[in-house]
């Protein structure tokens, strides 16, 4: 299992990561986990969204590199669908272990 992380922050002045926030909860089914944070049924599986100060960062468990790229692919598109010409900044990284939420 790969755990993968992927931290979303605005690039300017403008709330880029509310309205994507904002986009993929309307788009994606999403179950409370606790506050500042919730499960989102994303189309490779559970993503859980901790919504951070001015960032949202995003933790997904994956089975191989293969889905691991997969993933990276489907959020890079959600992005650019979602958020039309605002610029985020995303930094991904993989974390040694996953969130409690995602064992």
């Amino acid at each position: 299992m790969i755990a993968i992380s992927a931290e979303v922050r605005q690039a300017d002045g403008i709330d880029s990561v509310r309205q994507l926030e904002t986009s993929l909860r309307r788009h994606w089914e999403s179950i409370p986990v606790k506050s500042h944070q919730y499960l989102l049924r994303f189309c490779d599986g559970p993503v859980l969204v901790t919504d951070e100060l001015r960032s949202l960062r995003l933790d997904v468990v994956v089975s191989d590199e293969r889905s691991a790229a997969h993933f990276v692919e489907s959020f890079r598109n959600e992005i650019e669908s979602r958020v039309v010409g605002r610029p985020v900044d995303v930094r991904w990284s993989r974390p040694a272990v996953a969130p409690q939420p995602l064992r």
